[in-house]
């Protein structure tokens, strides 16, 4: 059975974690590097964890992983200290009461590990499938092909789950109702190490929602990276602003919130996520069509948490593997 898992994210590579050993497995990832929202960015000697921040673990299943001596060093719980800043009101810690992971040294590292048993080609955006016998041939937007496959299972966000598949899958109405909301990151390359009374902080009312130094994370050797994510409420009003001017309005409000200045900061970067979080998820673990040989998955399936996206593929490949014994 040849399998194309369109999309190196979590969600994928979990999937093909749990099935490799059992199908002819190719992911296409369109970024240069797999993880999908697990995601570090590097300038220079500093590096930033723009994407997901950390991931928590209520599953036997994920915890395994994390335990596995395969991957021993990839993950690391980080213990910051966590504050809640809303302006106008006296901050106050956070708790939090499970372990938060991260990956290290860097939030890539464990679907880096993950992905080194598979074939994974990066920089190739599949734009179209189409049928092909008893199975799918893949395209790519110059109309190069990429192969023909029994299955494609789609591990991306439910959008472009949607514009890849489109009418051709039995699920289309339930992707549809899968809600996914925007995000902004703001890099800062600081010239010191920031003097806060915080190592993260979850904000209220303001347009930056999130901030943390990212040299607080066990592995990091940089001491001036610090990452702000905006509100998603925040990010849909101005999702097509120009990138300077998000940058200004971002900068304006963190510095309402902390003891910064223009003059700290040596350099700035900027990522658009715009499908960052799920705000309504479709629930259920996967989607498949039998007859159509499709299958999409993803944290919108069944929740909004990174061990969400781990949980569908794993799920989907759980079910793929009974198909094959079945058959």
């Amino acid at each position: 059975m040849r399998i194309a898992v369109v999309g190196a994210g979590l969600a994928g590579l979990s999937f093909a974690h749990f099935l490799h050993h059992k199908a002819d497995l190719t992911l296409f990832e369109k970024s240069r590097g797999v993880g999908g929202r697990l995601a570090t960015r590097r300038t220079g000697d500093t590096h930033f964890d723009h994407g997901a921040q950390f991931f928590t673990c209520r599953s036997d299943i994920l915890q395994a992983l994390i335990d596995d001596e395969d991957f021993s060093g990839d993950v690391s719980i980080w213990s910051p200290k966590v504050m809640a800043l809303c302006r106008g009101e006296k901050p106050f810690k956070r708790d939090w009461f499970e372990p938060h992971y991260v990956g290290c040294p860097s939030m890539t590292s464990l679907p880096k590990r993950m992905a080194q048993d598979f074939d994974v080609k990066l920089e190739t955006r599949v734009e179209e499938i189409s049928k092909s016998g008893n199975g799918w041939q893949l395209s790519t937007e110059t109309g190069a092909t990429l192969g023909n496959f029994d299955w494609v299972v789609a591990a991306m966000p439910a959008p472009q789950v949607n514009t890849l598949f489109k009418s051709q899958f039995a699920h289309q109405a339930q992707i549809e109702s899968a809600i996914m909301s925007p995000c902004f990151s703001l890099m800062l390359k600081l010239k010191a190490t920031p003097e806060f009374n915080f190592d993260a902080a979850v904000v209220r009312e303001s347009p930056v929602a999130w901030i943390a130094n990212n040299c607080s994370k066990p592995g990091r050797n940089a001491a001036s990276a610090l990452l702000i994510h905006s509100s998603n409420d925040w990010a849909k009003e101005h999702l097509e602003d120009s990138q300077e001017d998000i940058k200004a309005m971002l900068l304006t409000a963190l510095m309402e919130l902390v003891p910064l200045q223009t003059s700290d900061i040596e350099d700035t970067g900027l990522h658009r996520w715009r499908y960052a979080k799920v705000e309504t998820e479709v629930g259920e673990d996967f989607l498949i069509d039998e007859s159509a040989q499709l299958a999409a998955i993803g944290d919108w399936c069944a929740g909004n948490r990174a061990e969400d996206a781990f949980l569908s593929g794993a799920a989907l490949a759980r079910h793929m593997h009974s198909l094959a014994l079945a058959d």
